[in-house]
């Protein structure tokens, strides 16, 4: 990409040359286009046609037809024939196939012409017996070679096209549930039931376009959904490339990192390469070649391919994805099958993605079938058709009965597949009359001592779509809290629309022993907009608050670090136009000190070096405080996905900007406060290739005022923390100590996930499935005058949550170094955790 500072690109020295180039180019734009159109309008074209056979004139498909010296040409069809179309000229026409003698005709071109062809049989030994007895070296390497050399006229054949695709996914899960209900379901149904009980299926019926990987756009015009299909994979064409003649396999919701093509030139070197089959069919020969990692690679796949021989095009493909970079499953496979189209390009007209994960005894596995059809190829599309909603679903789709889907699916269903549809159909008969709806929420809304003593008591009520929820008694009492054991208890109220608007109302209470003190909560959040997230909330809050918040857990722990909080609170948040979004706060507090508070004296014990015998709260002279915050934030090209309810947010490949203002209010409710502080921030997540994925963010604050500035309210450095790594994206691992920033401060964070770019080059180390993680840090703050740097590296390994089927979580240890010119630090050694989150598809 060339800069919008075009003299930043080019060297200086040409600049001159440049000037008098763009000087001169207007008088001869009219020249040069006269003579572009002269030469359009003279140029005439010839048919060159006819039909190739072999010796016994059976028609050969698939031959290659090259004009030599030049990369136009054509393959023959079926039957045999082909067609070019050539200017008038002097041509050599060089006609291959292996397993066939090469032929060299030479034509001269001013009319239509008919050239048929007859290739004779190579006199030479086949090469499956050769591959066989060894005696020659495997030719492998060098058919991928010839599809790699030929993957970019493949790709440019099919140029802007569009298709229909029809998907459809399935699940089970091994371990059904045993739901008990008061009313059970009729016989009929329970016949029906047996190993369907926890199985998920989905059929999409939609309208792909394709200009470029960046500009596609999918209409969604068929969606049904049986059971819980929440997690089922590929419903979506948005959610994974796989085609191979790509130099990268992608799919962001299977990894995080790209997996390396083995039709591509890096794949030569990470991947072995061998042929375990060839057949003869038709005259051609389609070798069947085997493709495995070799010990120094890193994202690749395993699996075989079959390559047509002379056309060197893939007919279909089988390989597996490493579940080293697959958080969510413990295996992956892939099937392809590509097909000639319209006689012109070759494209992936089936795919089939199988894949399983295991927990306990049990397995959670799934199959998703892709098929596509009714290519159009070589389209023009309008200037500014692809933009940033790349899929978009009307209600309509979700209404498809079932004729339409008769006529759609390009897949036939399975016996279990039809089971479970007349299962489900059944299923939604009888769970959706008054009688069983009724004897479902009696049997949600009844009373047991189990809800009541460990997963708190429910009640449904459907009419109204509500549901109420109580705290359970083993969670009343909660023995360390600021000033001792406190007992404590939450309602909890949700309403959940058919719309996706919602309304929820939480509040909590607890009483103090040892100071006779109750504290509580009240909070209300409606959102009132799913499609832009726009909600509001508001509530009231009793409580004890931390003044260093996000603190190491030696600071977390120590008594001054709490005071007592009295708050009401309103706010909103929406998204203005895509990608750009607002969100304000209103806050009242009424602050109090704690330094009267009664506590307890025995927890100290347990940490005598940090809690000593100046461990109290921090005295103060009450005061009210009124805030206002807003926070103005945009992604420019920002991608989602449109559903008839919601808006589904893909990212962008462009960094997030916002801005936050918090002001300090004085006068109002007699608030005593009264400041300015600004900050700036930058942030975002670069996905590079098979090297793994970065995260910056850089960010810069002051304070513009601070007439009254409180303690509560001062911008904080935290310490690091002395065991534990604390997440490198906010905080700093060595600062020696929590100071505040009053004047303009710099700080940045740079986290590199390697994903096994390094290590799995190691062959012993590959083994252990670790994955490197690097980064680094940097604070400029003029209080101390402090300029401080650090850098950071460890290893990570991925760890399965017991008895659950997709959550995981990584644990890591890491080394950390830093440099600052106001004190000195030892390399620490530090242990961390990070948590998977199905629903970001990200580790946090």
């Amino acid at each position: 990409m060339i800069p919008k500072n075009k003299e930043a690109f080019f060297p200086l020295k040409y600049s001159a040359h440049i000037y008098h180039f763009n000087k001169l180019m207007p008088r001869n734009c009219f020249l040069l286009l006269l003579l572009f159109c002269s030469h359009s309008l003279c140029a005439q074209y010839f048919k060159v046609s006819g039909k190739i056979t072999n010796n016994k004139l059976e028609p050969l498909a698939l031959v290659t037809v090259q004009i030599k010296g030049q990369t136009m040409g054509t393959i023959s069809k079926e039957d045999g024939t082909y067609q070019l179309k050539l200017e008038e000229g002097d041509y050599d026409i060089v006609i291959s196939m292996v397993g066939y003698k090469s032929q060299v005709i030479s034509l001269v071109v001013n009319k239509d012409y008919v050239q048929n062809i007859i290739l004779e049989t190579e006199e030479t030994k086949n090469l499956s017996e050769v591959v066989v007895k060894g005696k020659i070296k495997d030719r492998s390497e060098e058919i991928i070679r010839n599809v790699i050399r030929n993957k970019e006229t493949i790709l440019a054949a099919a140029g802007a096209y569009s298709c229909n695709a029809y998907i459809k996914a399935t699940q089970q899960d091994s371990l059904p549930k045993k739901i008990k209900v008061k009313k059970p379901l009729p016989d009929s149904v329970l016949k029906k039931s047996e190993g369907l009980q926890n199985m998920s299926m989905a059929e999409i019926s939609l309208r792909f376009d394709h200009e470029s990987d960046d500009r596609i756009k999918e209409e969604r015009n068929g969606v049904v959904k049986r059971g819980n299909p929440e997690a089922l994979f590929f419903l979506s064409l948005t959610e994974g490339n796989f085609n191979l003649y790509n130099n990268l396999i992608k799919s962001p919701v299977l990894s995080q990192v790209p997996f390396l093509s083995p039709v591509s030139y890096s794949g030569l070197a990470a991947y072995k390469y061998k042929i375990v089959h060839i057949k003869q069919e038709g005259g051609r020969k389609i070798y069947t070649i085997s493709v495995k990692p070799k010990q120094l690679s890193n994202v690749t796949v395993e699996g075989e391919l079959t390559i047509l021989d002379s056309a060197w095009v893939i007919l279909s493909a089988h390989y597996t994805l490493p579940r080293y970079h697959i958080p969510e499953y413990d295996y992956f496979k892939v099937d392809q099958q590509y097909s000639l189209v319209n006689n012109k390009a070759w494209m992936i007209t089936r795919q089939e993605f199988s894949y399983y994960s295991t927990h306990g005894k049990g397995k959670l596995s799934g199959e998703t079938i892709a098929t596509y059809k009714d290519f159009e190829l070589n389209k023009t599309f309008p200037k500014k058709y692809f933009g940033v909603e790349v899929s978009a679903t009307a209600q309509e789709a979700y209404e498809r009965d079932s004729s339409f889907w008769e006529k759609t699916r390009t897949e036939p269903l399975t016996a279990i597949e039809i089971r479970f549809i007349q299962y489900r159909d059944s299923i939604y008969r009888v769970t959706h009359s008054k009688t069983y709806l009724d004897s479902i929420d009696h049997i949600t809304n009844k009373v047991t001592l189990k809800k009541l003593l460990i997963f708190g008591q429910s009640f449904y009520n459907r009419k109204k779509e509500r549901t109420i929820s109580f705290s359970p008694i083993s969670a009343l009492y909660s023995p360390v809290n600021f000033g001792g054991a406190r007992v404590q208890g939450y309602f909890n109220y949700v309403k959940t629309y058919k719309s996706r608007k919602n309304l929820s109302f939480y509040t909590d209470l607890s009483y103090g022993f040892r100071n006779h003190d109750i504290n509580g909560s009240i909070n209300l959040t409606r959102m009132y907009n799913p499609f832009n997230r726009a909600f509001y909330r508001a509530s009231i809050d009793r409580d004890f608050a931390y003044i260093f918040e996000g603190d190491a857990w030696i600071n977390m722990i120590k008594r001054n670090n709490y005071y007592l909080s009295n708050k009401l609170s309103i706010g909103q948040g929406r998204e203005l136009v895509n990608g750009l979004f607002i969100y304000t706060d209103l806050d009242i507090a009424l602050r109090r000190s704690l330094a009267g508070y009664k506590t307890n004296d025995k927890i100290d014990s347990l940490f005598p070096d940090i809690l000593d015998n100046n461990n109290q709260a921090i005295a103060f002279e009450p005061y009210n405080a009124l805030y206002g915050k807003i926070r103005l934030q945009y992604t420019p090209g920002q991608r989602y996905i449109r559903e008839p309810k919601e808006k589904i947010i893909l990212g962008s490949k462009w960094p997030t900007f916002y801005t936050t203002l918090r002001k300090g209010i004085p006068g109002i409710f007699n608030s005593k406060v009264n400041f300015d502080y600004l900050e700036f921030g930058i942030e975002q997540e670069l996905k590079l290739g098979t090297t793994g994925v970065s995260h910056y963010n850089i960010k810069t604050g002051s304070f513009l005022s601070r007439k009254d500035l409180r303690l509560v309210d001062y911008q904080f450095q935290r310490r690091g923390d002395p065991v534990l790594f604390l997440n490198p994206n906010e905080a700093f691992q060595s600062l020696d100590s929590t100071f505040p920033t009053f004047k303009r401060f710099y700080q940045g964070h740079y986290v590199h996930e390697f994903n096994g770019a390094i290590i799995n080059k190691i062959p012993f180390l590959k083994k252990l499935q670790l994955r490197e993680v690097a980064g680094g840090g940097f604070l400029f703050a003029p209080e101390r005058d402090l300029r401080y740097g650090e850098l950071f590296a460890g290893v990570e390994r991925v760890i399965k949550w017991p008895f659950n089927p997709v959550y995981k979580f990584k644990m890591g240890v890491y080394i950390v170094g830093s440099a600052a010119n106001q004190f000195k630090n030892p390399v620490q050694f530090k242990i961390g955790f990070t948590s998977w989150d199905r629903k970001r598809n990200k580790w946090l």
